[in-house]
């Protein structure tokens, strides 16, 4: 006997309730799909975050000008159009720019109003709305750059014998931004505060601010440091007051420079470690040449020969000093060749004086000067300069007189001698 197959039947799906769901699904997305592909089937939405298109002219980008605030700001619009069309729109989609931005010829504040349109002007949608917001505005300037000295503002107090020297880690600071914010500083500082006396070496790390020319200071977020912080450190010594005194060259043994001269100031500050500062007793002033001084009254400004390990804290790098030898005279000799005798010459040469005599100024007290002849005048003749030379040439000649007399020669004199290997 043949199976008997089950006959099919519509009403028994109907009563399955898997079956009524999945047609239940496949009729809603049918109509779904039918409807956002409707024209009728249109709405509205708000695309935000759009970035708004600032450019400014060739003609005043080539004069320097660029935006420093306002560029970087969004807008939104609204947009209509079919369902589906509006589901995927973005703001790559919309361009919002301000066409007047071209114009801007000068530094400047400038309020642009703002339009928008569809990058791709096939797209399914319309833009049915003002931008918002409808007005921005900018700040456009030239870029400007430059540098000043740091100045030290900081709250410190050195405790007495003691000096301390700024030595901050960096020196100048540049400050770059709009000119017309750069041209408001007058000058940049470090700020901060040490704690207690300082007696040893210290440093602090320390803002950098801005002062304007009242002191004020500048606080501008369109202002860019090279640094925003320096260390300052501070070198702290022992100081003491010391006597400076005239160092002399070609000056007779026999005179007593500080009988005729005075020094003003006559004393300075001197910092250094204190073993080195124990030791020390004067500095001394760049040597006088007495070969340059005559019976006259001379107002000279010296240089201080301060030791290298030492600290001028006086705030001065030279003297005064008043040398009157009016009361001195002059007396001419004659003085021959007989009495030259040349030094420093290597082994390696002979010489032969070719200058028979000189005549030599000798200044001095008048009742000194009386007595000295030539013989009393002694002469050397510097030959170190002498290296691979031969033949006839000129060297310096420096006379002085013998004993303890307070005279000396004045000016400058020359030998011709002949130098042969």
């Amino acid at each position: 006997m043949k199976n008997r197959r089950p006959s099919f039947r519509l009403s028994r799906l109907f009563k399955n309730n898997k079956f009524l769901i999945i047609i239940s699904l496949v009729i809603s997305i049918s109509v779904w799909v039918a409807m956002s592909f409707s024209d009728s089937n249109e709405t509205t939405a708000t695309i935000s975050n759009i970035p708004i298109q600032i450019t400014l002219s060739d003609d005043a980008v080539d004069n320097g000008l660029q935006i420093f605030t306002g560029n970087d700001q969004t807008a939104s619009v609204t947009v209509s159009g079919n369902r589906l069309a509006i589901g995927s729109i973005s703001a790559d989609d919309i361009v919002i720019s301000a066409p007047t931005a071209g114009t801007i010829a000068t530094s400047g504040n400038y309020a642009l109003s703002l339009t928008a349109k569809k990058l791709n002007q096939a797209d399914r949608f319309e833009i049915t709305s003002t931008v918002s917001p409808s007005v921005i505005n900018i700040f456009v300037d030239q870029l400007k750059e430059q540098t000043f000295n740091v100045v030290n503002k900081i709250t410190y107090k050195v405790s007495d014998g003691y000096h301390a020297s700024f030595n901050p880690s960096a020196t100048s600071v540049t400050v770059s931004g709009p000119k017309t914010e750069v041209d408001k500083v007058a000058s940049v500082g470090i700020v901060g505060e040490i704690k207690g006396e300082l007696k040893d070496n210290a440093s602090l790390d320390c803002d950098v601010k801005l002062y304007d020319n009242s002191g004020g200071v500048i606080s501008s977020n369109l202002l860019t440091l090279s640094d925003d912080t320096i260390t300052a450190n501070f070198s702290v010594l022992p100081y003491k007051e010391v006597p400076i005194k005239i160092a002399c060259k070609n000056k007779p043994d026999g005179l007593n420079i500080d009988d005729y001269a005075t020094i003003i100031p006559d004393k300075i500050k001197i910092a250094a470690k204190k073993d080195v500062l124990d030791k020390l007793e004067s500095v001394s002033t760049s040597a006088i040449d007495f070969s340059t001084i005559s019976n006259e009254s001379y107002d000279l400004e010296v240089d201080l020969d301060i030791p290298s390990n030492c600290t001028n804290i006086s705030n001065t790098d030279s003297v005064d000093v008043k040398i009157n030898l009016s009361s001195f005279t002059k007396k001419t000799l004659k003085v021959k060749k007989d009495i030259f005798e040349v030094k420093n010459l290597s082994s390696e040469y002979s010489y032969s004086i070719a200058t028979d005599s000189l005549n030599v100024t000798l200044v001095g007290p008048k009742s000194e000067l009386a007595d000295i002849t030539s013989s009393d005048i002694l002469c050397e003749i510097d030959a170190s300069s002498i290296e691979k030379t031969t033949g006839s040439i000129s060297l310096p000649a420096t006379f002085t007189v013998s004993g303890d007399a307070a005279c000396w020669a004045y000016g400058k004199y020359e030998v011709n001698i002949s130098i042969n290997e």
